[in-house]
């Protein structure tokens, strides 16, 4: 699996959770297993405590006097105290446990009683000194309590039961005590067991974890080479593949992409044909005309004059070309400034007037009724946007062009303007702004892209379609 992957990164980020659970729920069990267990030992040596009480307070008074003198031998006369031995060893066991519990008895003086027969009483009065002494004879008080310690590289723990006002025959202190070796063991066992099943968990979430690190990746992969294919301008393949909400958006962001670069590709080619169609005609004009007056033979006043009009032709196409190129730049500045509604459209009217007369149009306008009315907007580039619109319209107008103010809503001025033309090719209207496009009836779409291109930027919108008398196109700016 390669680093700096997605596919690695969720693997690695679920790897640390797994180890991170793998500590926390071996430290949490261990514990709670722990607290359980001492809390359960206690309980069993609580239960031992009291039998072993219960049966030294009963059988006590007839052998503990005896045991101011040295014991007598296990096979002598009186077993008096053999037989108290294997009672109180007796006691030991009857509890259902998983303790080995041993006792010690001792006097009011603190001093310990050897009941053990004498063949274990030396081994057993040298034990029960190591033992009092591990557990600190400080420890010994006079209520009942507890106490851990070690011995013999051992952990044990015990249960001190004062019991000396509870008799008259010498009994002091009962001590039950156990090793906890068994009991750590266990643990240990049960330890192996849980990092059994934890390690076959883990492998098994690991598996789980790269299967769903492949799948959330593999539409990424799948994605990255669709969008190498646009980058070699491969337009036309479409991506289709099941996903969730939030890929199925970007798949689709990335077709919707694909189509609009598609589209631009298809418009940019042809652009270049429709411009090299412009530019080529008027130079091949100039040049003819040229070569007619080298030779003489036309007249050089007439080609003149056809010179004249081609160079300001393509003039005309090559600032409208640098224009558009400079509106989506940047760079270009946008001077806005409060401007009164009334004025600017008078002075666009003013401007195309004359372009109408001599074409024999009629250009009619309705100002708004509010003379304060005012936007905020770059004159001369809202005031071109308008022109183009209503040069547009002289062009392919048959006697009339209109021009309304009124309100779209309470935030927005709308300029509707419109000719009394033929109107628009059905298919073309959603085309006609685009800065490539080429009307069968019209010349290179520029003027109409400049427009679109400045309203927006003014935050507006403008639109175009066909009414019963001809075409109409409608403008919103923000008042």
């Amino acid at each position: 699996m390669k680093r700096h992957t997605i596919k690695w990164r969720i693997f690695k980020y679920n790897l640390v959770v797994i180890i991170l659970l793998i500590f926390m729920v071996a430290i949490i069990f261990n514990i709670t297993v722990r607290l359980y267990m001492e809390k359960d030992i206690l309980r069993q040596l609580n239960k031992i405590a009291s039998h072993t009480e219960f049966i030294a307070l009963q059988k006590g008074p007839s052998f503990l006097p005896k045991h101011k003198t040295p014991p007598l031998p296990f096979n002598g006369k009186d077993t008096s105290d053999v037989g108290f031995y294997f009672m109180l060893d007796r006691s030991l066991r009857e509890p259902l446990s998983v303790l080995n519990a041993n006792y010690i008895l001792l006097d009011k003086d603190k001093s310990i009683i050897n009941l053990t027969p004498k063949d274990y009483s030396d081994s057993y009065d040298v034990l029960s000194n190591q033992i009092i002494s591990e557990i600190n004879p400080s420890n010994i008080k006079t209520i009942e309590s507890y106490t851990n310690f070690r011995y013999d590289n051992n952990a044990y723990i015990a249960i001190i039961k004062p019991v000396s006002d509870k008799n008259t025959f010498g009994l002091g202190w009962i001590i039950i005590y156990s090793s906890l070796q068994k009991i750590n063991q266990l643990q240990l066992q049960i330890n192996i067991i849980l990092l059994i099943i934890l390690i076959f968990s883990s492998l098994v979430t690991v598996y789980i974890s790269s299967l769903v690190a492949k799948k959330i990746s593999s539409p990424l992969s799948s994605l990255n080479q669709h969008v190498r294919a646009l980058s070699e301008r491969d337009f036309g393949t479409k991506i289709v593949m099941p996903a969730d909400d939030e890929l199925e958006e970007f798949i689709h962001t990335i077709n919707i992409m694909s189509e609009k670069l598609h589209c631009y590709d298809q418009a940019q080619k042809t652009f270049l044909q429709n411009i090299s169609h412009e530019f080529r005609t008027p130079l091949m004009s100039i040049q003819s005309y040229a070569e007619g007056m080298k030779y003489h033979v036309i007249d050089n006043e007439t080609a003149h004059t056809i010179i004249i009009d081609e160079t300001k032709r393509m003039t005309k196409l090559v600032e409208d070309l640098l224009y558009l190129s400079r509106l989506d730049s940047i760079e270009e500045n946008y001077n806005f400034s409060n401007l009164q509604v009334n004025d600017l459209l008078k002075a666009c009217f003013d401007r195309m007037k004359g372009i109408a007369i001599n074409k024999n149009i009629v250009m009619r306008i309705n100002y708004f009724q509010d003379q304060s009315l005012s936007i905020f907007a770059d004159e001369e580039k809202i005031g071109r946007a308008i022109t183009n619109i209503i040069s547009n319209c002289i062009r392919h107008a048959a006697q009339t062009v209109d021009i309304d103010l009124n309100y779209s809503n309470a935030n927005y001025l709308q300029i509707r303007i419109y000719d009394d033309g033929d109107g628009f090719e059905v298919e073309e209207i959603p085309y006609i702004f685009d800065r490539f496009f080429k009307g069968e009836k019209g010349n290179l779409g520029l003027g109409l892209a400049i427009s679109k291109s400045v309203i927006e930027k003014h935050k507006g919108k403008i639109t175009a379609e066909n009414t019963l008398n001809g075409a109409l196109f409608v403008i919103q700016l923000p008042v």
